[in-house]
């Protein structure tokens, strides 16, 4: 979340005997809301500050000033006090940090279009870059960046990228084999079975998201000035399971949603999700197995879920498709213009709680996305 401090009152008493100046200052929290207007489509960029309204925990609140960003540039500004003194009070950072993470089973060769399309169309001079792959975090700064050509940084996160995937894949690939093969095995002990449990729990593992690294991962993040904005990869998971074995869905997202949902939110963290239905890693055909012996399962349909509502809460977008480039290329332009909005909350309190933020277009039926809210800390 980002807050800004204002000393707004100096109160300057005279006494009898002797003159005394004190200072007592009031401090107003400032808060700062990303916001993005849609129609068919297509971002809307001629509203006014009169045109917002905004609730927090139900209350509308006064919109102090409003500012028109498209990708890095403050194309517009409107505030309700002294434009002076409203330059010192909303400094708004467009400097942006991309974190690009790639949470898949298979290299595509999209993924190579996808990086083409980012660098001639997406980043800028002065932007960060981070990149998350299924084995390794690479971070790249701005002076590299800026230096360096970027059809050579294209080929190097190509490369990267690709190996890291294969290499990464080989034991997940090797378990789904073995469960194709309890899967087409008779067997009356239940011994395939047993086995089948163990290897659906280390596939859990694999797929794991540790709700600790996660918030490690909020609050590094939280710390950068500017806007941040995360594109998860995430590949769809739909394995071979032998009959009898219990659905385990529950236990399938390993981490607090609504805890993840409020501390993204909070720290201005926008999310999108990017959701692969392509499944090259095992192609079944269901021709050459025995169907009454086995169910297909969709385990990745409860991180969907969880995923969904955190791009939500944080002003993201959820895309699902077998393109990579085209899913990110609409995330992207989702997301690289917007407005925004600062207000001070009425009778603000520091009393640890998330308040919930709700902004509103007057007037029209538009698509508006924004973060839920922030933890008043």
């Amino acid at each position: 979340m980002r807050k800004q401090f204002l000393i707004i009152g100096i109160l300057v008493l005279g006494l009898i005997l002797f003159a005394q100046e004190i200072q007592h200052e009031t401090i107003a929290i400032n808060i700062e809301v990303p916001v993005r207007v849609f129609t068919k489509g297509q971002f809307v960029e001629e509203l006014t500050i009169k045109d917002f309204e905004v609730y927090e925990d139900g209350v509308n609140q006064e919109i102090l000033a409003l500012y028109l960003v498209k990708r890095t540039v403050i194309e517009r500004e409107e505030t309700e006090i002294d434009t002076k003194q409203a330059r010192k009070i909303f400094i708004p950072e467009t400097s942006r940090t991309f974190v690009l993470i790639f949470e898949m089973m298979d290299y595509f060769p999209k993924i190579r279009e996808t990086f083409d399309y980012f660098f001639e169309n997406v980043f800028s001079q002065g932007d960060s870059l981070l990149i998350v792959t299924p084995l390794e975090t690479y971070s790249f700064e701005k002076e590299q960046l800026d230096k360096t050509p970027r059809e050579e940084i294209v080929e190097q996160l190509n490369g990267k990228l690709r190996k890291d995937i294969k290499m990464a894949a080989r034991e997940y690939k090797s378990m789904i084999r073995d469960l194709e093969w309890l899967a087409n095995v008779e067997d009356s002990s239940g011994s395939n079975i047993m086995a089948a449990k163990e290897i659906l729990e280390q596939i859990s593992e694999y797929r794991y998201f540790d709700e600790e690294k996660l918030m490690e991962f909020k609050d590094q993040l939280k710390d950068i000035e500017g806007q941040k904005y995360v594109f998860l990869f995430y590949q769809q998971q739909i394995i071979p399971i032998p009959e009898g074995i219990p659905d385990a869905r529950e236990k399938r997202v390993s981490f607090n949603v609504d805890k993840i949902k409020q501390s993204f939110a909070d720290s201005s963290i926008n999310i999108n999700f990017i959701f692969l239905t392509k499944t090259e890693q095992h192609q079944l055909d269901m021709f050459r197995m025995d169907p009454t012996g086995l169910k297909l399962d969709n385990i990745s349909a409860e991180m969907f879920g969880a995923f969904n509502e955190v791009a939500k809460a944080t002003g993201g977008i959820t895309d699902s498709s077998s393109n990579i480039a085209s899913s990110f290329q609409r995330a992207v332009i989702s997301s690289e213009n917007y407005y925004l909005l600062y207000y001070a909350p009425k009778n603000y309190k520091a009393d640890g709680k998330f308040k919930n933020i709700k902004v509103k277009v007057k007037g029209n039926n538009y698509r508006v996305t924004h973060r839920a809210g922030y933890l008043a800390d």
